[in-house]
């Protein structure tokens, strides 16, 4: 419990002002852009597929964090003249992977629609 409760605080600091919200507000600025726009601001993208008369283009990134781990202690309270002490285990530091893939679908060479899968797709 402690563990999930430490990881949420700490994603929740290392997110800073970045959300999802910013995230898809910059991409509905893309709506209605051209691909060759797309292309410039972007690079060139990851992958390419073509169905049903649109094409979509999906740009990815992927990182990894290290999370740092807690050292085990004890905490001791004193209720009355009674000392009780209690454990905290801690945890070992981990990696954490990150990932976003955005994908924008381009219909007659315009962006039309776009979609966002990952836990770092986020902007500042």
């Amino acid at each position: 419990m402690k563990k999930s409760l430490l990881l949420l605080v700490l994603a929740g600091i290392l997110a800073g002002c970045a959300t999802t919200g910013k995230y898809e507000t910059v991409l509905n600025t893309w709506i209605g852009s051209g691909e060759v726009e797309l292309v410039k601001a972007w690079g060139p993208p990851h992958s390419v597929y073509e169905a049903g008369g649109s094409k979509f283009l999906t740009y990815s990134t992927r990182r990894n964090m290290q999370v740092p781990g807690v050292m085990p202690s004890y905490t001791t309270t004193t209720i009355g003249n009674v000392p009780h002490t209690t454990y905290n285990p801690g945890f070992p530091g981990h990696d954490l992977h990150l990932s976003c893939d955005t994908s924008f679908e381009i219909s007659q060479g315009r962006v039309v629609n776009w979609r966002w899968q990952g836990n770092d797709c986020n902007q500042n």
